[in-house]
């Protein structure tokens, strides 16, 4: 009865990535990131949570801007429920308010926080510090 040293690096090797997998299947399980709740919800068979997590998906992917994904997504989506928010993140939109902004004359603090804020949020990042 021999102890092949290849073996038992093979065994070690083995071991560590079945526990790998297994801590990233806990992981995944127990604190899943807002986009993996968020599809698991619009996959749910109960349909107040499908909808719930259609319309956090769509929020997602328009914070991101990924217009052209959640646009796929508003067909099934309650029209009221989405037009503020997409006023409040269209780039057209927010350029509206940029433009509005930098107008004005006399700028309170709370406009050149807005002002960062939407920049920010269409990526001028150098413009909004």
């Amino acid at each position: 009865m021999k102890i092949n040293l290849k073996q038992i690096s093979e065994g070690f090797i083995i071991f560590i990535l079945v526990f790998i997998i297994s801590l990233n299947f806990f992981v995944l399980i127990k604190k899943p990131d807002i986009f993996t709740e968020a599809k698991k919800q619009l996959f749910s068979l109960n349909k107040g949570d499908n909808y719930s997590g259609r319309l956090n998906l769509w929020r997602l992917l328009v914070q991101n801007n990924d217009w052209f994904n959640a646009a796929k997504l508003e067909s099934r989506l309650n029209e009221t429920e989405i037009n503020e928010y997409k006023f409040n993140y269209q780039p057209s939109e927010l350029q509206k308010k940029i433009d509005f902004l930098n107008k004005k004359t006399d700028k309170s603090v709370e406009d050149y926080i807005e002002l960062s804020r939407i920049e920010l949020l269409l990526g001028q990042k150098e413009n909004s510090l």
